[in-house]
């Protein structure tokens, strides 16, 4: 039978004030071979400022904190404040440095702005990570990378680690 297991929080009510309240948390048995996963998310903002330009079409950026060893990743969100400009086209893939795309499927188009965010598709690469990775993201435009003159983006990686 799940057991109940209050927690007493605080959540924020804006402008620095926060409000203390209790959550019940409903967990399987321990001998039912069900457990509780806990949902994480990495999420970085980049300036198209932040990129290296390899010298050609494409420009990249590795996150400064990494998801977790053991961790499954579910999927990612991408948010894109101020679309990449400058040159005819901005796709982006979100890789782990070996492979370009492992955490989304095809590219995602960051030329347009996207406030409510960008579907960025499954992960396209194994889901289950090994070892500790800081995610890499590719920029790659119609021409030259020196040639983009503004553009900012979220990145939010989903994993699930037990």
């Amino acid at each position: 039978m799940p057991t109940t297991h209050s927690l007493e929080v605080a959540r924020s009510t804006g402008a620095g004030r926060q409000k203390r309240t209790t959550i019940d948390l409903l967990l399987p048995d321990a001998g039912s071979g069900n457990s509780v996963g806990v949902v994480g998310k990495l999420e970085q903002q980049f300036d198209h400022a932040d990129f290296a330009d390899g010298g050609g079409a494409a420009g990249t950026i590795q996150f400064t904190g990494s998801v977790p060893k053991g961790a499954v990743v579910l999927g990612t969100k991408v948010t894109v404040e101020e679309g990449f400009a400058g040159d005819d086209s901005a796709a982006l893939t979100i890789g782990d440095g070996s492979d370009a795309d492992r955490y989304n499927t095809s590219t995602i188009d960051v030329f347009s702005t996207a406030a409510d965010g960008v579907q960025s598709g499954v992960p396209s690469g194994t889901k289950l990570l090994t070892a500790a990775n800081s995610p890499t993201l590719t920029v790659t435009t119609g021409a030259d990378w020196g040639s983009v003159t503004a553009g900012k983006v979220t990145v939010a990686i989903y994993y699930v680690q037990a």
